[in-house]
């Protein structure tokens, strides 16, 4: 006779989240997924404004191991708060989320997160949002060129370090077309000649 599964309570797996061992957390996140989806996701992202870094962190991670079930839900959290903290909070899960998947068939939904995303002036949501593009790959070229010229220094500087690494030959024109523009900040066009001498588009 074969025996019957034991379920873990809701409690006892977050116990584990809360263990120093991340072993012990992996196996948290994978227990959370079969045994208690629905409640873990709610519990995960009351979370995400703790006062304890260290939950915050892991319940970005275990948020994240729910991958595209949880994208559009993270993504309408992000777009609905102004609170920063939640924002950057949302912002790592899909970051994390994105460094996973494929969010091919997710179009709508990142063009929605990104239109809110892009013009946010938070330091932490100006490299969190280039990081999201980054860790889509190609399909970001077209964002991240434009963001090279974008008037926030921090955000155009990181758009050009996001696209070096791209692995695109045709973009290397496009860096020299940044460096010659002489209507762009120095600090600019700096970084696309150094992308450039580096040669790891080449």
């Amino acid at each position: 006779m074969k025996r019957r599964e034991e379920v873990p309570s809701l409690d006892s797996i977050f116990a584990d989240l809360d263990h120093p061992n991340p072993n012990i957390n992996q196996k948290a996140c994978l227990d959370m997924k079969h045994f208690w989806p629905k409640e873990s996701i709610a519990r995960l992202i009351n979370n995400l404004d703790h006062d304890n870094v260290e939950l915050r962190r892991k319940s970005v991670k275990a948020l994240a191991c729910f991958e595209t079930d949880v994208l559009r839900e993270v993504i309408h959290l992000f777009i609905s708060t102004k609170d920063n903290l939640l924002r950057i909070s949302y912002l790592k899960v899909l970051v994390l989320i994105a460094s996973k998947c494929s969010l091919t068939n997710f179009t709508e939904d990142v063009q929605k997160l990104l239109k809110s995303a892009l013009v946010d002036e938070s330091t932490e949501i100006v490299l969190m949002s280039i990081s999201f593009l980054r860790q889509i790959g190609n399909e970001s070229i077209p964002y991240l060129k434009k963001l090279c010229r974008d008037k926030n220094v921090l955000r155009a500087k990181s758009a050009v370090s996001a696209l070096i690494e791209i692995p695109d030959s045709s973009l290397q024109q496009f860096l020299i077309t940044i460096a010659q523009d002489s209507s762009l900040d120095d600090l600019i066009r700096d970084a696309a000649i150094q992308a450039m001498e580096t040669n790891i588009l080449d």
